[in-house]
């Protein structure tokens, strides 16, 4: 009997210590009286150690209060290359996003509003700690003190791509293993998108021009908001060669998305490693089922007006040394062969 109690009270004593261990390592905070006793409590059952360490990895808890933290301390003294990627969409980025993450020797922080929560907690912490950052951002976004690298495609072909890329989720399966709820709004969205007719979709969706990833909001106002899209349409053209000016002195390097060799260069330089090949991503075959585009007068004519809006990007771009100009005939020759490839016809 005596042996039986004094053992209960080394296992009790032995738990209790674990739990608080457990919470200062992971959590990095000691544990309440009522989590360590109930811990140590769990710790008599089969499976309940590991099962107790799983759930605290994959806490909000976890994730937002102490793992930004844990990645400070892993990070402190990092001495490679501190990188932001601007990634424009449909620019051949989720590609140049995997070479540089294997380039720069780190995973990217991926700054796609995916987990609100943990982007608010790495902004309270400055977070110009972390090495590679990624995503669809405002340039003001990003911390300062890193070197910047972004893609260009020729403006009427972007447009194309994504307009066929928001109408693909209609035709295809799950790809991203979306859940169902999520899966089925994606879908309806795309039904949508691949049922209106490419002109009226210009008109009526396509909001955000590739000038808005390069134009700070004012203070406080939210990118990609009305007001943000607003202030862009009332900015003089001496305005906003002024504010690119100063936007695209963040970038050390760039280059077209149809320009491969270009690209490579630009990762290896910026990263500090030799890149030779980039991985072939979202690249899909021919769907049958896309009903037949039209491109007829109206919607070539607003395509050039989004073109002629958005020279002026490219303009400054090419003063900065970061990429060449396209000539008249190398622009349409991009845009007739994306038409094409796209299953688009000029009428």
């Amino acid at each position: 009997m005596v042996k039986r109690l004094v053992s209960n009270m080394i296992n009790k004593n032995r738990h209790l210590k674990m739990a608080d261990s457990l919470y200062g390592v992971i959590l990095q905070r000691r544990a309440e009286l009522l989590e360590q006793g109930l811990t140590a409590v769990s710790f008599q059952f089969p499976g309940q150690f590991e099962s107790r360490v799983s759930d605290m990895l994959h806490s909000e808890e976890f994730k937002i209060m102490a793992l930004p933290g844990l990645v400070v301390g892993a990070t402190h003294n990092w001495s490679g290359k501190r990188v932001f990627f601007l990634h424009v969409p449909k620019t051949a980025g989720t590609s140049v996003r995997l070479a540089l993450i294997k380039s720069v020797g780190t995973p990217a922080f991926e700054f796609y509003n995916r987990i609100p929560s943990i982007e608010q907690s790495m902004r309270e912490l400055e977070n110009n700690f972390w090495p590679l950052w990624v995503g669809h951002q405002n340039v003001s976004s990003f911390p300062s003190d890193m070197n910047g690298l972004t893609i260009f495609r020729e403006s009427r072909s972007r447009i194309l791509s994504t307009y066929r890329q928001r109408g693909r989720m209609a035709l295809m399966k799950n790809p991203h293993m979306l859940d169902s709820e999520t899966l089925e709004k994606k879908k309806s969205q795309a039904r949508t998108t691949i049922s209106t007719p490419f002109g009226t979709w210009l008109n009526t969706s396509f909001r955000m021009k590739n000038l808005g990833y390069f134009i700070p909001p004012e203070e406080g106002t939210k990118y990609r908001s009305k007001e943000f899209k607003s202030y862009i349409n009332k900015i003089s053209e001496s305005g906003l060669e002024q504010i690119l000016n100063e936007s695209l002195s963040r970038f050390t390097h760039a280059a077209w998305s149809h320009d491969e060799p270009a690209i490579l260069r630009a990762i290896s330089e910026i990263s500090g490693r030799e890149t030779t090949e980039l991985p072939r991503e979202n690249v899909y075959p021919n769907l049958k089922g896309y009903p037949p585009q039209v491109l007829d007068s109206e919607a070539i004519a607003e395509l050039n007006t989004i073109q002629d809006k958005e020279s002026i990007l490219y303009k400054v771009a090419h003063e900065h040394g970061l990429v060449p100009l396209l000539s008249k005939s190398e622009a349409d020759d991009l845009f007739e062969i994306t038409a094409k490839r796209l299953g688009f016809t000029f009428g």
